[in-house]
């Protein structure tokens, strides 16, 4: 009896694993039988026979198999993975060639892929299948015409196998796309990026839990967050390492700046946190219009860019104030000498961009700018700042009770001099309660 209650216990427990096995399983591989297998019949007669077609007379004419799958969906395993196992089974192109070329698209996911057999890498990059996908099959996705987007992007798979150059296309407006290894390298540049701006709110912070550091500290950490960086994009993205480690030898020192700044000032918490919104919004905007998101390292890229932009707009402004304040007469003596060596400047990148061309007039422009904002800064900067009504009138206090204290008696006077602030200052640090 024991032993019966076991077996069906048993059975019991197997039937209600039964609906998780089924979920668990893979997305079954429909059978090889012809250059195009559509399994949700969304091809035409004549699209599948133009492919179909197609892919003989490569086969015929180079000896490379390109093969078309429709299916409903991929799985949860994903398409990648999918048409990998696809492959594998399939065995696509020629043993020990491996010329073979796999053309996914996956209906109901709303993906495609394109897998090719490491005979083919060099003839399609990566980079190139990317271009092929954004500009030539999936334009016509979108359109609601997939045996068109197919033939198409079949078209020129066809022509790189063959050698010929793949044409050159026009990037859709508003929409911004890295090459493929930079696009790897996307999530290595942002967490750069992270830890140097996270590195810059514990440096402000460190004097306040008195933690003393010297100054190489900081410099020496920033190098040791871009060289594990770069480890991991010679890992990931071989092919980017130089020009991603050289990104982030100049942005991760900005990023950890952000971070001081973060830490120090309402109105730089202020400006950043508008900053990142504005990239959310635009994020969700292009998602919205259907457009593919720019990466994450460009969002992140753009926020410090533009914050630095905006910090040295400020930092102009509050120049070309504080030169207002010293005085009328030499804030209107520096702005025409200021205004007369822009013109000048202009001027000589008009003459450039007109007798050497428009890459050595952009040079110009770039450079002199440079140092044109340099100039702004310190004539309108480098003067004895302006005392404000308020420390005007502390001014005049200070010598009022200094002048009072004199003719009061000298016991107090000898036990009150020996009492007086250091000059110290605060950047905001402290805490506060409530009950």
């Amino acid at each position: 009896m024991h032993a019966r209650m076991t077996q069906l216990w048993q059975w019991v427990v197997v039937l209600c694993l039964l609906p998780a096995l089924a979920l668990a399983a893979p997305t079954p591989i429909p059978d090889l039988h012809d250059p195009v297998v559509d399994t949700v019949q969304v091809l035409s007669a004549d699209q599948a026979q133009q492919l179909r077609t197609q892919a003989l007379d490569l086969q015929a004419r180079r000896g490379a198999q390109l093969q078309v799958l429709v299916v409903d969906s991929a799985g949860d395993e994903g398409i990648e993975a999918y048409s990998q196992r696809v492959f594998d089974q399939w065995q696509i192109g020629r043993k020990d060639v491996d010329d073979g070329v796999l053309l996914l698209l996956a209906m109901g996911d709303r993906r495609v892929r394109i897998q090719t057999g490491y005979g083919m890498e060099g003839a399609i990059p990566d980079a190139y299948a990317q271009r092929i996908i954004d500009h030539a099959i999936i334009p016509r996705l979108r359109e609601g015409d997939p045996g068109q987007a197919l033939i198409d992007g079949s078209a020129l798979l066809v022509g790189l196998i063959d050698g010929e150059p793949l044409p050159s296309v026009e990037n859709e407006p508003g929409v911004v796309r890295l090459p493929q290894d930079w696009r790897r390298g996307d999530s290595i540049v942002a967490v750069a990026l992270l830890a140097g701006f996270l590195l810059g709110t514990w440096a402000r912070r460190a004097p306040q839990r008195g933690v003393v550091t010297r100054w190489w500290h900081r410099p020496v950490q920033m190098l040791a967050v871009v060289a594990v960086a770069a480890l991991a994009c010679a890992v990931i993205t071989p092919g980017a390492t130089a020009a991603l480690a050289i990104a982030m030898l100049m942005l991760v020192p900005i990023a950890t700046l952000l971070g001081w700044l973060w830490v120090d000032g309402r109105t730089a918490r202020r400006v950043l946190s508008f900053l990142l919104a504005a990239a959310v919004l635009a994020s969700a905007v292009s998602v919205y219009q259907g457009k593919p998101v720019p990466s994450l390292a460009l969002h992140l890229l753009l926020v410090i860019v533009v914050a630095v932009v905006l910090g040295l707009i400020s930092l102009w402004v509050a120049a070309l104030r504080n030169s207002w304040r010293t005085g009328r007469v030499g804030f209107f003596v520096r702005l025409v000498v200021l205004c007369g060596l822009s013109g000048v400047y202009a001027w000589l990148v008009n003459r450039t961009h007109a007798q050497h061309g428009e890459d050595a007039g952009m040079v110009m422009l770039i450079a002199g700018g440079f140092f044109l904002y340099i100039a702004w800064a310190l004539v309108m900067g480098l003067h004895q700042r302006p005392q404000t009504r308020r420390a005007r009138k502390g001014e005049r206090r200070r010598r009022r009770d200094d002048h009072d204290s004199g003719s009061g008696s000298s016991s107090s006077s000898s036990s009150s001099s020996s009492w007086s602030g250091g000059g110290g200052r605060s950047g905001g640090g402290g805490a506060s309660g409530s009950w």
